[in-house]
């Protein structure tokens, strides 16, 4: 009892009885309720809200994130299709030049063919031709030598045979 004594005493020499300190614990509770009704309440009411936003940030986000994953995924397939697309493109491109190349070297060859041909023909006609007038010109030229050896005239007839000889001697040659 020393103990509610003294306190008693600590209380009386502060000007405190237990009327007026029942009246400041009454004051305090209310005091404290009003604070816990006006303030706590409203502050913890708006951090719940607060929470609830960034919790649905929070969600939006992650679908956001999923979302961008699948249009990322789609955009390589996409991306992936394109460049297969590429190249069967430049596959047929390829195929297309080298069969236009083919064509092109089929033409040219058969174009060379056709002049070679013709050069051919060219050239048996002008050495048919040369074989007449060198038949010509030797024979012209052999009947000459030949009156002057024999200081006669040669017949048509053994001109030709001459001719004939000389002529099949020279193509024995080439």
């Amino acid at each position: 009892m020393t103990f509610l004594s003294e306190a008693g005493d600590i209380l009386s020499k502060l000007g405190l009885d237990w009327k007026s300190m029942l009246f400041y614990i009454v004051n305090f509770l209310i005091l404290a309720g009003a604070l816990i009704a006006l303030l706590y309440k409203p502050v913890k009411k708006m951090l719940k809200d607060k929470r609830k936003d960034l919790d649905d940030v929070y969600n939006e986000n992650e679908r956001l994130k999923a979302e961008n994953e699948s249009k990322r995924a789609e955009f390589q397939k996409m991306a992936e299709d394109v460049k297969l697309e590429n190249a069967r493109v430049a596959a047929r491109v390829a195929d297309a030049a080298q069969k236009k190349a083919d064509a092109v070297l089929a033409e040219a060859q058969e174009q060379a063919q056709i002049i070679v041909s013709a050069a051919k023909k060219e050239a048996a006609t002008q050495r048919e031709q040369l074989k007449g007038e060198y038949r010509d010109s030797v024979n012209t030229v052999a009947v000459q030598i030949a009156e002057k050896l024999l200081e006669r005239e040669i017949s048509e007839k053994d001109n030709n045979v001459l001719i004939e000889q000389v002529l099949s001697d020279w193509e024995d040659s080439d």
